[in-house]
């Protein structure tokens, strides 16, 4: 039991030591990909990836970003300005929009993945197979283990 305690305490640290500078390069790239390429906020392009993965509506993005709901309709507010989302009337209830995606935006978010998938392949790319695959099963791992539910496999 004391070597399970023992492990666990190093896999803890493991993570909170690696994790924050690996997201923090990550996020670096996507922010200056969307501010830069595509003129866009970093929040701003997060609130696009929420909608391309299906939340519809600005109670839901509130929900799912945990921001209160004005922060959400302003950033909502500046991308239909760019023409990067549209919003449509809920039949069920007047008061809420749809919000969706322009064929622009959904071109800007695949040219953004791509970029920051580029960035990470030159990256990684000096890593040997056997860590290549390592790299892979342990995010698994950690995406079973932290991933809300209903959100495991979704993309972006």
């Amino acid at each position: 039991m004391k070597d399970q305690r023992a492990l666990l305490e190093r896999a803890v640290d493991s993570l909170l030591d690696t994790m924050p500078p690996v997201w923090e390069r990550t996020r670096a790239n996507l922010r200056a990909a969307a501010t830069e390429e595509f003129g866009i906020t970093l929040d701003q392009f997060h609130t696009l990836r929420h909608i391309r993965r299906g939340c519809r509506s600005a109670g839901e993005l509130a929900e799912r970003r945990q921001v209160s709901r004005p922060a959400v309709s302003q950033t909502v507010e500046a991308l239909v300005a760019k023409g990067l989302v549209t919003r449509s009337p809920s039949s069920g209830d007047r008061r809420c929009h749809l919000l969706e995606l322009t064929p622009y935006a959904r071109e800007a978010l695949e040219a953004n993945y791509e970029a920051n998938r580029s960035w990470m392949k030159s990256m990684m790319s000096g890593l040997s197979p056997a860590e290549l695959d390592c790299v892979s099963e342990a995010m698994e791992v950690l995406k079973r283990t932290f991933a809300p539910a209903g959100l495991l496999g979704k993309e972006g």
